[in-house]
């Protein structure tokens, strides 16, 4: 018992350790924190820093992220794409997906801030809700459930950290609802952690592609899902195909188990392997094709500008 103990601080103060030398350099001063860990912050219009960390900030847009967003705009996927985001590639990792595109302007804000403050405040992406806590996106993969932690941010700026209102860690991510966006994206997050676990993993350049579709784009991949070659490849079953028609945050959570189960093939997929192949090619030609018809778009306009 008490090596197991002994085993289990090792892995913990190697997780603080690496928290630590990818901090060092950086704006913020890093704390190891858990579920229990309590904190001082409250953030109110008024306060003197109020939106002053809406700026200058790099926010990678989770599946779930882009789903509330697009949903609360009244675009398309693809709409949502062109107009609020830019290509990312997630740290410690060849992942590449999408990023909150900020205003082309001196402090580089993010494009849904006012000085009244966020406009899209219910819909806020999950790196929002979790500030000024870490995200924990390093949580140890043991092949299990992991270590969670978390781990706060004080920037020079904020003055939420002089307030009296004490929270615990998972207080504050019940209140901001981040416990409901982990959920959401609970296989995508799976994803993201086997990939910065096991380092600089050689993805094949389809596994990259799969990924930035599925993770960006559901339009696309309900393409797929209802196509006679996905239905064959997966054995979908005529209730769970309704399911999925009639329910968009269904499709959401079955294109992410799905993405999982094809990037390491884990989960409970029934497969036939020659459909499963042309299925997927599928999914990458329409999403070459919707490529070109940007590329094809935008050189349109600047001649007619020209």
């Amino acid at each position: 018992m008490g090596e197991k103990k002994n085993k289990a601080k090792a892995e913990i103060n190697e997780i603080k350790k690496t928290v630590e030398s990818k901090t060092q350099k950086s704006v913020v001063v890093p704390e190891y924190l858990t579920a229990s860990s309590r904190f001082k912050f409250r953030c109110y219009p008024g306060i003197g820093c109020f939106t002053k960390c809406c700026s200058g900030i790099r926010i990678i847009l989770s599946p779930y992220d882009i789903f509330r967003l697009k949903s609360r705009l009244g675009k398309s996927c693809l709409e949502f794409l062109n107009d609020y985001t830019i290509p990312m590639t997630i740290e410690g990792s060849s992942l590449q997906t999408v990023g909150l595109k900020m205003k082309d302007d001196e402090l580089r804000s993010c494009p849904f801030v006012t000085p009244e403050g966020c406009t899209v405040y219910t819909d806020r992406p999950l790196t929002c809700r979790y500030y000024p806590i870490g995200m924990g996106m390093m949580k140890k993969d043991t092949g299990k459930t992991g270590e969670d932690f978390f781990i706060k941010v004080k920037e020079d700026h904020c003055l939420g950290h002089n307030e009296e209102t004490v929270w615990t860690i998972k207080e504050w991510r019940q209140d901001q609802e981040s416990d409901l966006y982990d959920e959401m994206n609970n296989d995508w997050m799976a994803i993201v952690l086997k990939a910065k676990t096991l380092g600089r993993v050689e993805f094949s350049q389809r596994s990259l592609e799969l990924f930035y579709i599925v993770s960006t784009n559901l339009d696309l991949f309900r393409d797929m899902a209802f196509s006679p070659r996905f239905i064959e490849a997966y054995q979908l079953a005529p209730e769970t195909l309704q399911k999925l028609a009639e329910d968009e945050l269904e499709l959401l959570k079955f294109s992410l188990k799905w993405l999982r189960f094809v990037t390491f093939d884990e989960g409970d997929f029934k497969v036939d392997q020659e459909a499963r192949k042309k299925a997927k090619e599928k999914l990458i030609s329409q999403a070459e094709e919707e490529r070109k018809r940007q590329r094809e778009e935008a050189i349109d306009a600047m001649d007619g500008q020209a």
